[in-house]
């Protein structure tokens, strides 16, 4: 015994060593295989980081060597030369020859391509045709850019192209004209500096292509499935990682893979990458050859393809497909709903029969109520929801309208001052020094009066040298009491740097210009050149528009915007103007998309408010300092409301309940165009019942109504289906008497519906031919084989019963000595006296013979006890005959005895039983 429990023992430590040894297996032993990425780490291939750091490809027993990818990489021929394993891939694995012979896509990462061509406003290219002749920065492999601008009549091959190394900064400095790009990643940059640009996407052309895809090789697929399906799988596992788990993967990005970008660049990445991919839409991995095949055959119009005949093997098939794929066939979802509601009836029949039969009456009333009321409540859903749509569609139509008004007004509000920035920055930069004498002030006040929006004009100098015209207005005047109560404008220069930062400002101020009506100097230490815009401008020589800020001389919020000043190719200062946005919140105050709807345009990075209908509420008193208002701090419930739940949902359009008032609020948030040059939104904020309102109350209405006529029709179903029902009940009544033989004596009124009045007919014969029945065949007989439903049969069947024969002893002397009538009552008294002892106990009084009665038991129901009952009963009437006779020879009548029985088995039909043997 001990033996057994050491050798058990050893042999258990042995197989958990193996375990041990198995799990903590190192990495060589895992299968090795290469991933070649398309570009510069980043999150583009979260995923595979994702899939890679969280155990997703270990745990399959692959160990994956991601490598990352640039300019003069094409990861499909990597993979379709055999140099990787796997690879991500693009729509050219349709029209390279290599590809297309060796590649298979094992599933798609981006629904919708984010390859786009970024084109700076400085470089005055508006059209996609416009490109011609000029500098590209290129990226091998974009299929669906060679289309879009094949379609445009560029040939792709001989646009001029520029070495680089991904850096948009090269097209930010002048290196380049335009640069293909990837929506999600190069605007950042743009977008940092304020600096406006252009997107040419191929789905603004018609060319919805799959983006990113993984890829491997037919060879690979065939000589190791097993390793293709651990890969795919634990790659689209790392994919729903990390779109899950943004901060956490960009966190471990800037960390282990690419220092070259900030956190709030792969943040901005990582946002504008998951509606590309629409997880929440489709499956990520998800390809259809339908959408293949739109993507060839747009090759083939373009003349980039033969045909648009998929390859073989183009699309992997995946092994099974889950339960959640199965159920996307129409048929399955037919046959579960089909089942489910054979359940569910079931259910309710199972429930109800245990209810017992129900009256008729109730049924017609169900049955009316069934097939009405359902139809009137369905003619009610239907109107609403018709209306509702078409009204919620009219909703959808004007918040459009109010949000593509609002954009077009801020682009109206930047687009005159971006054309006359670069204006001042010509003459500045053909004599810099025009605008160190006064004279320059006319220009400066030229350009401040030709847009309304523009509170300041200005030009530095890099020796900072600084002159400015600006508006002076109340706020003005109440921050610096020196500015005189009659001036309208004003014009200052600071000097250039002298060897201390302290200078001179000249201050002179304007009742109509250009009289002057009051002049100073102070001192001041303010230096133009420090200022981030300022910087900005220096950095990307191109238009700058910069987040808005508070104007220290107003406290209200204006977007400063600037244009470099270039003097044989080195920059010497900037043209630069202030806007203000009391033109734009006077306008979203105007213009709205109901009474009571709120639209706001804010920056979609950080939610500070650009522009609301109320300017006081966009500025708020923060530690004693004036700062922008922000949707989350602003004091407007419904605003701040919107904010927490599309931080939460991370939806753009929503509905919600009103914090105060409880009533429903539309949201929507809505993205600037990406070519604006700044991160802004537009949010709506409309109350539908500004819309459906109406519609509601017309529907109560409609609800009281016909809840109103639904009670009078439920009355008059009621009363009329007991009008029905009532000559059926009767019927069914009569019925039931007759079961019991105890027919009725006044027939029911008649009903005027010809099959009830038939039905009635038919009971009264039944009734009147049972009860001529009942003369010929004892009761007792009748009554059983009603109850019992046994139908009578011909012929005779062999049964043990029990048989009881009686007569009165010396009946023929006591006939002679009696007077008949004496003799026929003492007959009846005793008939009736014996007929009811056997009755009692279940017998059948088969006939009466002159003197005697015959009865038994046993038959037509077979009873086990019928020799038991037999007894009871001849020894009941005997008991009876006995106290009848006592009774009556007091009175002096004779004496009745008798009783006889036998059992025996015999032949019994209905009509008689017979004795045998």
């Amino acid at each position: 015994m001990l033996l057994r429990l050491a050798w058990l023992s050893w042999f258990s430590a042995g197989i958990l060593a193996c375990l041990a040894l198995l799990l903590a297996a190192p990495a060589d032993a895992l299968d090795r295989v290469s991933l070649q990425l398309k570009w510069k780490h980043q999150f583009q291939f979260a995923g595979y980081y994702a899939a890679l750091e969280k155990g997703f490809y270990r745990e399959l027993g692959l160990d994956v060597e991601l490598r990352e990818g640039g300019p003069t990489v094409d990861a499909g021929a990597e993979v379709a030369a055999g140099k990787a394993d796997f690879g991500v891939c693009t729509t050219s694995i349709l029209v390279n020859p290599a590809e297309r012979a060796n590649n298979v896509v094992l599933g798609v990462i981006f629904q919708h391509s984010a390859a786009v061509i970024l084109v700076p406003h400085r470089a005055g290219i508006r059209t996609i045709s416009e490109l011609k002749g000029h500098r590209l920065m290129d990226v091998p492999g974009e299929g669906a850019i060679a289309a879009m601008l094949k379609r445009d009549g560029v040939d792709y091959a001989r646009l001029p192209r520029v070495d680089h190394d991904g850096n948009p900064r090269d097209l930010l400095s002048g290196k380049a004209d335009a640069m293909v790009a990837y929506s999600t990643n190069e605007p950042y940059l743009f977008e940092e500096y304020g600096t406006p640009y252009r997107l040419f996407t191929p789905r603004a052309y018609g060319l919805d292509f799959y983006g990113d895809n993984l890829c491997t090789s037919k060879q690979q697929v065939a000589e190791h499935p097993e390793r293709v399906e651990a890969f795919r799988a634990a790659s689209l596992k790392g994919w729903e990682y990390a779109l899950d788990h943004k901060d956490e993967i960009v966190d471990l990005i800037q960390r282990k893979y690419s220092t070259q970008k900030s956190q709030r660049a792969l943040l901005f990445e990582a946002t504008r990458t998951e509606p590309l991919i629409r997880p929440h839409l489709r499956p990520i991995g998800d390809q259809s050859s339908e959408r293949w095949t739109r993507i060839a055959s747009a090759y083939v119009e373009l003349g980039m393809l033969s045909e648009a005949k998929l390859p073989d093997g183009l699309i992997y098939a995946a092994d099974g497909g889950g339960l959640r794929t199965r159920l996307q066939a129409p048929l399955l979802w037919a046959l579960l709903a089909a089942a489910l509601a054979s359940a569910l009836g079931w259910a309710l029949y199972r429930n109800v029969r245990p209810l017992g039969s129900m009256r008729l009456s109730t049924v017609m009333s169900g049955l009316f109520v069934l097939l009405s009321i359902p139809v009137l409540i369905f003619i009610l859903a239907y109107n609403y929801r018709q209306n509702a749509a078409a009204i919620s569609t009219t909703l959808e139509d004007v918040v459009a309208k109010t949000k593509h008004a609002s954009i077009e007004n801020a682009g109206n509000l930047i687009n005159p001052v971006a054309a006359t920035l670069p204006l001042l920055a010509a003459v500045a930069a053909e004599d810099p020094e025009a605008f160190r004498r006064e004279e320059s002030r006319d220009l400066l006040y030229q350009a401040l009066t030709s847009a309304p929006q523009i509170d300041a004009v200005y030009v530095s100098f890099e020796d900072g040298y600084h002159r400015v015209v600006t508006r002076i207005d109340d706020d003005r005047r109440r921050s610096d009491p020196k500015i005189p109560s009659s001036a309208n404008w004003h014009s200052s220069y600071i000097d250039r740097f002298s060897g201390s930062s302290r200078r001179i400002r000249h201050r002179t101020f304007f009742d109509t210009w250009p009289h002057v009506i009051e002049k100073y100097d102070v001192e001041t230490i303010t230096d133009i050149r420090t200022i981030r815009g300022y910087q900005a401008a220096k950095d990307v020589r191109t238009f700058i528009v910069e987040e808005p800020w508070i104007n220290p001389d107003t406290g209200f919020p204006v977007i400063p915007v600037r244009f470099p000043i270039i003097k044989d190719g080195v920059f010497i200062g900037c043209a630069s103007a202030h806007i203000t946005l009391d033109v734009l919140s006077r306008f979203l105050t105007s213009y709205r998309a109901s009474p009571r709807s709120t639209t706001i345009i804010a920056s979609a990075i950080n939610g500070t408010i650009v522009a609301y209908p109320d300017l006081k509420k966009s500025v708020q008193l923060e530690n004693g300092r004036l700062t922008l208002t922000r949707l989350d701090t602003i004091a407007d419930d419904n605003v701040r409301e919107a904010r927490r739940l599309r931080s939460g949902t991370k939806s753009d359009d929503f509905f919600f309940q009103a914090p105060q008032s409880g009533e429903e609020i539309s949201a929507s948030f809505t993205r600037f165009p990406v070519s604006f040059g700044q991160p802004w939104e537009i949010v709506n904020l409309t109350p539908t019942d500004d819309f459906v309102g109406t519609l509601k109350r017309t529907n109560r209405q409609m609800i009281i109504l016909i809840t109103a006529l639904t009670g009078i029709e439920l009355l008059l179903i009621f009363v009329f289906a007991r009008r029905l029902s009532r000559p059926i009940e009767n019927v069914s009544r009569e019925l039931r008497s007759v079961e019991d033989l105890t027919f009725a004596h006044a027939a029911p009124p008649s009903s005027n519906i010809l099959e009830i009045k038939e039905l009635q007919t038919a009971l009264s014969l039944f009734e009147t031919s049972l009860r001529s029945f009942s003369s010929f065949v004892p009761l007792d007989v009748v009554r059983e084989l009603i109850k019992t439903g046994t139908p009578l049969t011909l012929g005779v069947e062999p049964r043990y019963m029990t048989v009881l024969f009686g007569d009165l002893r010396d009946f023929s002397s006591l006939a002679e000595r009696m007077a008949p009538n004496d003799l026929l009552a003492q007959l009846s008294v005793y008939f009736e006296v014996v007929s009811q002892a056997i009755t009692e106990e279940s017998g059948t009084v088969d006939k009466f013979i002159g003197d005697g009665i015959m009865a038994f038991w046993g038959a037509p129901a077979h009873r086990d006890d019928h020799v038991l009952r037999a007894c009871c009963g001849a020894l009941r009437a005997a008991r009876r005959l006995q106290q009848l006779n006592a009774a009556g020879a007091r009175k002096g009548a004779r004496r009745c005895t008798c009783a006889s029985a036998c059992i025996a088995r015999m032949c019994w039909s209905a009509m008689s039983a017979q004795a045998r043997g």
